[in-house]
């Protein structure tokens, strides 16, 4: 190339893949946790939020974690009235925006583990994204029965002043 000004932009262009960041660096992960589950259950399941800071969309297209034989991505879909849990092939994170991973949405199923969760632990999970690169995070164990706690409560409380007025 003759003109030197031509050459040092076509090499910067030609460059720029190079210093573009990888998914796993654009994807910031808020509060993942799994649910605990009693020490005969080999099945559970994991739950964040994903922001994607970058300006291209992003998908996670698996997960894997030691603890585990198996994670599979996983949504809940409304089939007749009933609710069932089907694999999915990709999480969409589009750029600048996020995906929940949420109970009764989309999750990672989390199977064969090799050991129960017990709440307060935490768990090792690798977040698999399109590009191939990889993101490494801790998920807390968690409890999930404090909703059926609360309701419990209300309940009792319910009857127990049903009672007081016969």
């Amino acid at each position: 190339m003759r003109n030197p000004i031509t050459a040092a932009a076509l090499s910067l262009l030609l460059a720029a893949p190079v210093f573009a960041g990888t998914a796993a660096d654009d994807i910031h992960v808020m509060d993942p946790w799994a649910r605990e589950v009693p020490p005969n259950m080999k099945t559970s399941a994991g739950f964040l939020t994903m922001m994607n800071r970058g300006a291209v969309d992003h998908k996670l297209v698996a997960a894997e974690s030691p603890a585990t034989g198996m994670v599979e991505l996983h949504t809940h879909i409304n089939d007749n009235g009933v609710m069932r849990m089907r694999p999915v092939k990709d999480m969409p994170i589009p750029a600048g925006g996020k995906t929940e991973l949420k109970p009764g949405g989309l999750h990672l199923m989390l199977m064969k583990l090799k050991q129960p969760l017990k709440a307060g632990e935490k768990m090792p999970i690798t977040l698999i994204f399109e590009d191939g690169s990889k993101k490494e995070i801790q998920a807390e164990v968690r409890r999930f029965d404090m909703m059926m706690k609360h309701d419990m409560k209300h309940d009792m409380h319910m009857k127990h002043d049903m009672q007081m007025k016969h």
